[in-house]
């Protein structure tokens, strides 16, 4: 069972985006190796990101479900969220309705991410890259979470190829330009090469400490695909965790206005 980048079980790819080289070189996947050749991991690292953003559904995606917040007292709360991912054009729209707010994330390939947050009774506010290292209402999850910013990154590198989950996955180290306080400092994702889709990532902080750990923890069968049930984000510092559990239902299409 694997987890196709978030929510996406179907996929086709954008022109232009080609599975890395060393996953085609090895169609049997039977290779567990640690690649230590620093223009190889960047020329894997880079065809794995461009590869991963280029992933779509090949059918608009609606769901509901709850986000569950438990704080590091061990206090819960619930909170209900709807879940949309269509195509308007060339744009990809994926969408996260709370009674707090809607954020809204455009995303095209080699530009810049578009946050939208509307916060309930405001005015809706437009947020770029990097400013969207903010909680996504209240939860452990941010914004560029959310929208797999890292991907984005000019810093990617396949460092080795190992088991997880029972998957063989690469392993994408991704790193932003620079680094700022309150900003990720680099991202280490298990990328399953049958899927290419994240079985695990670990996010850590400005000083290079481990921040947060996400996983997806369940999955639903539907009509023969493997649907996720649910995806849960730890921040190892705070002691908190989040986890969004949902039922998502396939649209008419992958269009809409």
């Amino acid at each position: 069972m694997r987890l196709i980048i978030l929510l996406l079980i179907q996929a086709c790819v954008l022109r232009g985006a080609e599975r890395p080289d060393h996953i085609i070189r090895d169609p049997e996947a039977k290779k567990i190796i640690i690649i230590k050749d620093e223009l190889l991991q960047k020329k894997y690292g880079t065809q794995m990101a461009i590869y991963m953003q280029a992933l779509r559904p090949t059918a608009a995606i609606n769901g509901k479900g709850q986000m569950r917040i438990r704080s590091s007292s061990g206090k819960r709360k619930t909170l209900a969220v709807q879940f949309k991912s269509f195509a308007v054009g060339v744009t990809m729209v994926n969408q996260y309705i709370t009674s707090r707010g809607t954020l809204t994330i455009n995303q095209q390939m080699r530009q810049d991410t578009q946050y939208r947050w509307g916060e309930s009774g405001k005015k809706e506010v437009i947020i770029k890259g990097a400013e969207a290292n903010l909680s996504f209402a209240g939860s452990d999850f941010w914004m560029i979470d959310l929208g797999l910013e890292m991907l984005r990154w000019p810093n990617q590198n396949v460092v080795e190829r190992k088991l997880r989950r029972g998957e063989l996955c690469s392993v994408l180290v991704s790193r932003p330009a620079k680094e700022a306080q309150g900003v990720y400092s680099k991202v280490i994702s298990w990328v399953d090469e049958d899927s290419m889709g994240i079985v695990r990532a670990e996010l850590y902080d400005s000083k290079d400490k481990l921040l947060k750990v996400f996983e997806p923890k369940s999955f639903k069968k539907i009509n023969g695909q493997w649907h996720l049930k649910e995806m849960e984000m730890r921040n190892e510092q705070s002691n908190t965790r989040t986890s969004i559990v949902f039922e998502l239902e396939q649209a008419s299409n992958l269009n809409q206005n």
